[in-house]
């Protein structure tokens, strides 16, 4: 992990948490978790890339929230893959949005075919997890910035 950011293992062995929650301009319901103090590009060196974990619980354009299962069920998957990512560092968690009949979460990492090793070898249910994976370059986390948080008008604040 040397070349990886040291900030960025400070705020994720802290493990703080900010909610929002509201509308969409649409009226769709949301809610949010992101890892505060959330960080600015200049401290989030070897986690170059994101990585966008999406679940889809019911259809789109619905408005949808998940059911009490449908919740439990996603949370048992949310601590199996942040155990197999981010035990050592290997890659960050910077946010979740649950928003028309989804969850997402907002990874981001160096390293995509280690994620998609570590992602087969975790612990898994009797049918396969309803996953959509997509990654991209985005070492200045303008996904995370642009995407997730400025949209919503979520705090952004970061350290200095």
């Amino acid at each position: 992990m040397s070349n990886r950011s040291q900030q960025v293992r400070e705020v994720q062995l802290a493990d703080i948490w900010s909610v929002g929650e509201g509308h969409t301009a649409d009226g769709l319901p949301f809610v949010c978790r992101w890892r505060t103090p959330v960080l600015s590009p200049l401290h989030v060196d070897g986690y170059d890339r994101v990585l966008k974990v999406v679940w889809p619980y019911a259809d789109a354009n619905t408005g949808a929230m998940p059911t009490a299962d449908d919740s439990q069920t996603m949370g048992v998957f949310e601590d199996r893959l942040v155990q197999a990512w981010e035990h050592d560092g290997h890659a960050y968690l910077a946010a979740i949005l649950t928003l028309d009949g989804a969850r997402q979460w907002v990874f981001y990492t160096s390293d995509i075919q280690e994620c998609a090793r570590r992602l087969t070898d975790m612990p898994q249910e009797q049918e396969p997890y309803p996953l959509e994976l997509t990654t991209e370059p985005d070492p200045t986390w303008s996904w995370l910035h642009e995407q997730i948080l400025r949209p919503f008008d979520l705090a952004t604040g970061s350290p200095d």
